[in-house]
């Protein structure tokens, strides 16, 4: 095969955006507790609920060893450490209270470990000891110590257990026989080289470092604004002492201690040296809330304005403003440097949202005119509130606005110029939160071609984060994720490589690429396949069922059975069919069309809160949105809805009852396997010059690399290749990593055969300045 001539234009086209690339965090996933917070103990506060989780409760995460056959722990509110932290346990003796953590609490040989906790004796004690350890079903994993708890009010008790065997066991509190304590804010946490309790998870954090990220975008995407107002993140009530921040339910299902709040995430910007990111609420809660958004009373608007306010002069005001000095007193006086500040996520671009955006935003400008305000589109690359979020952003002189979608690979393949074309006098673009929906290598290359076209536009594409960012195994509410971990191990996946190898060669200048062609590959829907059906829960009678106008038998769809009605031309197709709901509270999905190279589809018919209909499209069984979702009345039970899918040459649309719900065509563009893109940047020695190059086939691609006007002098390579497209799954680490690469230098020219599935970052050294 011939060699691909690729040639890097002499003059550069645009400046690279310095904060380019960066990271979001959210507490999603068990992400912060269970995850970063290096917090060992679960529930340490009592103050799980079952609004949290269903059945969740104070000794959730706890369990109780006594010979006594009456109840010797029991829940408390009375007199509590602190109104924020209002549930405390009293436990009568004999008694063991026994923690396992996260999976286990895992203590290693030579470790310390710092246990801290909040007791008080009943009234009529002088004093009492409480024996604590760390035990595994073999022995002792650290030494056993007893720590004296005095009479009187709420004290702060604290011992070092010592790790002597490395191992997986269970924090054990033994309250000896005759001893009647209170007890809160169990901390047990491993100590640093300097004695110090770590606030992080060494390993995590590691792996964040070495994405090397300009920003570090926080608390969240949905997050952020809560489920309720009630919800909203206040930044506020996540400062200060442990004990009294004020703790929330998590909107992705669980509970948030924020022993990681925003002091926190500000040492976390600074110890990976990125800018910090914050995103507060715009005066909305999430769009997602049951009975949709909610606006904070224009009475409150001020003072929550003021909030916003106060959270910039906490990062970066002098040590002798209000909250600045607050800042000083927590330890760190100095400022952090805070540039930008996002306001919403996502949201409906509804009246409520417009006025309560529009105050934030004027206040910012008005105080703080250098700090960036990012403003907000949606959840999707189009849409109403994507249409609406950008016409708004223009209509305000937005600096930045937020983009956010996750699609297929075949979609990142087909929209590698999205940016080419883009209005450069603004607003500018954050590209918040991306992923090509799996953890497969296909995934991953298609997300390196993508950011090639970022990088040529950061003119207008200024900063880009993959969300999201960390999942701990078996604890998941979204995937994929780009780090997945467990209380032992970290699993990069083959997207965090792309990251990282993004990220560890930048370059100043965006020079112009000319190649002699491309690796086209053609996208079709399929001709022919199934017919499904999907139940979660609940029971349905399908009647009336015709496909094609041939008349089927009625059939029953039960939850966790499938349903097939058989294979089809799927190239105008016609199905019609009357769904009854016998049972349960939800509906169905519908796919057509089966896993492979050919696009299908599959619709969800109020699967999620039977008020929503919406469908996609996949390749390899790696969906992604057509249409933006439709607000439906749902199925009632015993209540038939006659429903029709009509598909044609790529086109989806849905009826129920005759009205049209949805009319989507996917796009039958080309996918483009091979993507190049150069940048050049000072060197000690004259001028490098980083080319990136991506081969998405199952060939060889050999290239030739010319600079323009400039000769190489010395080459080195690093390539992410060695492993199918389909390789690679959630909940585990890449199956390749990062290497050096091969390249000849010769005649003038950088050569390179690119391997299949294959992404290389070239450096070509050239003398000179450029």
């Amino acid at each position: 095969m011939s060699r691909l001539d690729i040639v890097v234009d002499a003059a550069p086209e645009v400046e690279v955006a310095p904060d380019l690339w960066g990271i979001f965090l959210e507490d999603l996933n068990y992400a912060l507790d269970g995850g970063l917070n290096a917090e060992l103990v679960r529930n340490g506060d009592f103050e799980y609920t079952a609004g949290d989780v269903p059945g969740w409760g104070p000794l959730t995460g706890w369990g109780v060893e006594t010979p006594s056959p009456t109840r010797t722990v029991w829940p408390r509110t009375e007199d509590p450490v602190s109104e924020n932290n209002a549930v405390h346990i009293r436990v009568e003796g004999p008694t063991v209270l026994r923690n396992e953590g996260w999976e286990g609490i895992r203590a290693r040989s030579g470790e310390r470990l710092r246990l801290r906790f909040a007791a008080r004796l009943l009234p009529d004690a002088t004093q009492g000891l409480v024996w604590v350890r760390v035990a595994g079903r073999d022995g002792e994993l650290t030494t056993a110590a007893a720590v004296a708890v005095p009479a009187g009010d709420w004290s702060w008790c604290e011992t070092t257990l010592d790790g002597i065997a490395t191992g997986t066991g269970q924090l054990r509190i033994d309250v000896p026989d005759g001893v009647v304590v209170d007890i809160d804010c169990v901390s047990l946490r491993p100590l640093d080289d300097a004695g110090r309790p770590r606030l992080f998870r060494p390993d995590l954090v590691a792996a964040l470092a070495a994405l090397e990220p300009s920003f570090v975008r926080f608390p969240g995407g949905c997050l952020a604004h809560g489920v309720g107002l009630d919800n909203i993140y206040d930044w506020k009530g996540s400062v200060g002492p442990l004990h009294e921040r004020r703790q929330l339910s998590n909107p992705w299902g669980y509970h948030q201690s924020r022993a990681i709040g925003y002091y926190e995430f500000f040492l976390l910007c600074e110890e990976l040296g990125a800018r910090p990111l914050p995103v507060v609420a715009a005066g909305v809660c999430c769009q997602n809330t049951p009975g949709g958004p909610r606006a904070v009373p224009l009475s409150e608007m001020p003072a929550y304005v003021q909030d916003v306010l106060d959270l910039i002069e906490f990062a970066r005001g002098g040590a002798d403003t209000e909250w600045g000095a607050r800042r000083a007193e927590l330890g760190h006086p100095e400022p952090f440097e805070l540039r930008y500040l996002g306001v919403g996520n996502e949201d409906e671009i509804t009246p409520d949202f417009r006025d309560r955006y529009a105050r934030i935003e004027d206040a910012v400008r008005g105080a703080h005119p250098d700090v960036a305000v990012i403003g907000t589109s949606g959840p999707s690359w189009f849409g109403r509130d994507h249409e609406a979020g950008w016409a708004f952003a223009r209509e305000r002189g937005t600096a930045i606005v937020d983009e956010h979608y996750y699609e297929t690979p075949m979609w990142f393949h087909q929209n590698l110029h999205r940016y080419d074309d883009a209005d450069r006098s603004g607003p500018a673009v954050y590209l918040g939160e991306y992923a090509a929906r799996s953890s497969r290598m296909r995934s991953a290359l298609a997300e390196a071609a993508y950011m090639i076209g970022l990088e040529r536009n950061s003119d207008v594409v200024r900063l880009a984060s993959y969300a999201p960012l960390l999942a701990r195994v078996g604890h998941t509410q979204w995937q994929p994720d780009l780090i997945y971990f467990d209380g032992e191990r970290v699993l990069p996946t083959a997207s965090y490589h792309v990251q990282r190898m993004f990220s560890a060669e930048r370059g100043d200048r965006v020079h112009g690429v000319r190649t002699g062609g491309g690796r086209e590959v053609p996208v079709s829907q399929a001709s022919r396949g199934p017919v499904n059906f999907r139940l979660a829960t609940g029971r349905f009678a399908l009647t009336e069922v015709n496909v094609n106008g041939e008349k089927l038998p009625d059939q029953t769809l039960a939850a966790g059975v499938p349903l097939s009605l058989g294979r089809f031309g799927l190239d105008g197709l016609d199905v019609r069919f009357v769904a009854e709901r016998l049972e349960g509270e939800k509906g169905f999905n519908l796919d057509i069309g089966e896993d492979g190279p050919e696009t299908t589809f599959s619709i969800d018919m109020g699967n999620w809160r039977n008020d929503f209909v919406t469908a996609k499209r996949s390749q390899y069984g790696i969906h992604g949105d057509i249409a933006e979702g439709v607000i439906w009345r749902g199925f009632a039970t015993r209540a038939a809805v006659a429903m029709r899918v009509l598909v044609t040459s790529g086109r989806l649309r849905v009826w129920a009852d005759d009205a049209l719900l949805i009319d989507a065509t996917a796009s039958l563009e080309p996918e483009q396997r091979f993507a190049a893109g150069a940048m050049s940047r000072r060197s000690a020695d004259g001028t490098e010059h980083v080319v990136r190059l991506v081969n998405a086939t199952d060939d060889t691609l050999p290239v030739a690399i010319r600079l323009d006007g400039r000769a190489p002098e010395a080459v080195r390579t690093v390539v992410l290749a060695g492993a199918g497209p389909d390789e690679g799954a959630a909940f585990d680490a890449s199956p390749v990593e990062p290497r050096t690469g091969d390249a000849e230098l010769a005649d003038g020219t950088v050569r390179l055969d690119l391997e299949p599935w294959s992404f290389t970052v070239a450096v070509i050294g050239s003398a000179g300045a450029s």
